[in-house]
């Protein structure tokens, strides 16, 4: 995460986009979320789970977009099923 942090800071600081992105994670990194608001009120988030799909490793990756409070349920309901931890 902190190289991600590193590299969300210089790519803010120096493109000064218009909508900054943002970040998340898991301790553990199993997790990773890459965030931004086109409007106060709304979020588009990019989710990253890291999985073992037959054994092997994968990376699952979904995107959600809308209001603030139902994209963030919706992606962290499908993360914890991706990861076992919901039916």
């Amino acid at each position: 995460m902190d190289v991600l942090e590193t590299w969300l800071g210089e790519y803010n600081g120096r493109g000064r986009p218009a909508i900054p992105l943002g970040s998340k994670g898991e301790a553990g990194g199993a997790q990773l979320r890459l965030k931004y608001h086109p409007t106060p009120d709304t979020i588009a988030i990019l989710h990253l789970v890291a999985v073992l799909r037959d054994g092997q490793p994968a990376i699952e990756v979904k995107s959600f977009a809308g209001p603030v409070t139902e994209a963030s349920v919706e992606a962290g309901l499908w993360a914890s099923t991706q990861l076992g931890r919901r039916p």
